[in-house]
């Protein structure tokens, strides 16, 4: 086994010592240090030597574990990130993913599944608990926005330069085609997006992320 050394940034004291004694079991990882806030984590990473990995927890006092995350990938992208949280719901697993954690994993997983998802993300893998899967693959499927209303490529074009405040014959100019052509594809935007004008159709289009 390769040895992995890892930082660990939890504000719940006994779960801290206990998660820290059941991970220097194995004789490949070394918890270097251990912080309640990730003030003092930032603090700490200024003037030592770099983990190979952090194990942080999302609720923590001063600076979320959301914003360490999206300042870690800024200063120290090579420092791989897994979360280790209570928080299953599907926003801060996005969130927390979007922001560049690698893994995530819930506090109710046990010990060996910690370290088996550990050694995933640092062999440049993802770790992710059951529940955690399920919301990223529920999310793979769904369709965007563009597909759902079966929108074209040239309608969402239309409707960006709508919601940029240009008339119709300032669109035709700008994407090359005729006037004729240009209202053809607002015709066509209205039957999909079931709206009436185009402030109607800009409208949706905003609300639904279609632009």
């Amino acid at each position: 086994m390769i040895p992995i050394t890892i930082w660990l940034v939890e504000d719940d004291a006994s779960y801290r010592r206990n998660l820290r004694m059941s991970l220097e079991l194995e004789k490949h990882i070394t918890v270097g240090r251990v912080f309640p806030s990730c003030i003092e984590f930032f603090e700490a990473l200024e003037t030592e030597l770099p983990p190979d990995m952090v194990l942080m927890d999302l609720g923590l006092p001063g600076m979320s574990g959301l914003e360490a995350i999206r300042k870690l990938a800024e200063i120290a992208p090579d420092i791989a990130v897994m979360v280790l949280t209570v928080f299953k719901d599907k926003e801060k697993v996005l969130e927390a993913l979007d922001a560049g954690a690698a893994g995530y994993l819930l506090k109710e997983s046990d010990g060996p599944e910690i370290v088996k998802g550990l050694h995933e993300v640092f062999m440049g893998g993802s770790a992710l608990s059951p529940a955690v899967a399920k919301i990223v693959v529920d999310e793979l499927r769904k369709p965007s926005p563009s597909e759902e209303f079966n929108l074209s490529l040239r309608e969402i074009e239309v409707l960006e330069n709508l919601a940029g405040g240009l008339a119709v014959k300032e669109i035709a100019a700008v994407l090359d085609i005729s006037v004729g052509t240009t209202g053809f594809h607002l015709t066509n935007i209205y039957k999909k997006l079931h709206v009436q004008s185009q402030t109607g159709a800009v409208a949706k289009a905003l609300r639904s992320g279609i632009i």
